[in-house]
């Protein structure tokens, strides 16, 4: 049985209704473990080098275990909250989806549930699989699961019934605003309706075309 969805990289904000920045800053400092370090010199190089952030602030986190790999962990302040908004290796070339998540609950497990206001902290933490209508209509996800299902996976959407059902797809898509981005469609062909990639780049290169000349047709009527 396919999957339900695809696994994505998770995003974590820390925030609070009770304790400011600085507090949340303080104590996410102050715990004491042997996973995370805070690493001081990558920090003070992003805030020289950061354009138009303002008095954003930003909290840069070593991980400096030995179950997962080397990497840093960076939080950027967006209003009374801290965002992760990178983790990026420090030896090996691509993290890859699992390893970022693993580092991220890590992060979560050794250095936010064990600071001094943990209470008063409000945590987000995004699902590492998620389904098509995370980011299209219900009815648009329906249509890419009755093509994928019909389709000949040979010839793509060559057929007459396969294109017309392609078509109805990008025309939903389209309704619901263009949010599906190509990448997620692509990994949502090949990992879950079973295309190949090379299929797969095909129908995801069409798709922005139509997605495009929709927009356009649109856009004229209105002008």
């Amino acid at each position: 049985m396919a999957q339900a969805g695809i696994e994505v990289f998770r995003d974590l904000t820390i925030g609070s209704d009770h304790a400011q920045i600085d507090g949340i800053r303080a104590s996410l400092l102050g715990v004491e473990t042997q996973e995370w370090a805070h690493n001081e010199e990558q920090e003070a190089n992003l805030k020289e080098h950061a354009v138009g952030m303002r008095q954003e602030d930003i909290l840069v986190f070593e991980y400096v275990g030995n179950t997962l790999p080397k990497a840093t962990l960076t939080l950027w302040q967006r209003g009374n909250s801290f965002t992760v908004t990178n983790i990026v290796p420090a030896e090996v070339g691509d993290l890859g989806v699992k390893l970022y998540n693993d580092l991220l609950v890590c992060f979560v497990a050794e250095v936010v549930d064990k600071a001094t206001i943990r209470d008063q902290l409000a945590l987000t933490l995004t699902d590492d699989v998620r389904g098509l209508d995370t980011w299209t209509s219900s009815e648009a996800a329906d249509a890419l699961r009755r093509f994928s299902a019909l389709a000949n996976k040979s010839t793509t959407n060559s057929h007459p019934d396969d294109r017309e059902r392609w078509e109805e797809f990008v025309i939903e898509a389209h309704r619901n605003g263009d949010n599906l981005p190509v990448d997620v469609l692509m990994q949502w062909l090949v990992e879950v309706d079973g295309w190949s990639e090379t299929s797969a780049n095909k129908l995801g290169i069409e798709f922005e075309q139509g997605i495009s000349l929709l927009g356009a047709y649109d856009a004229n009527l209105r002008g």
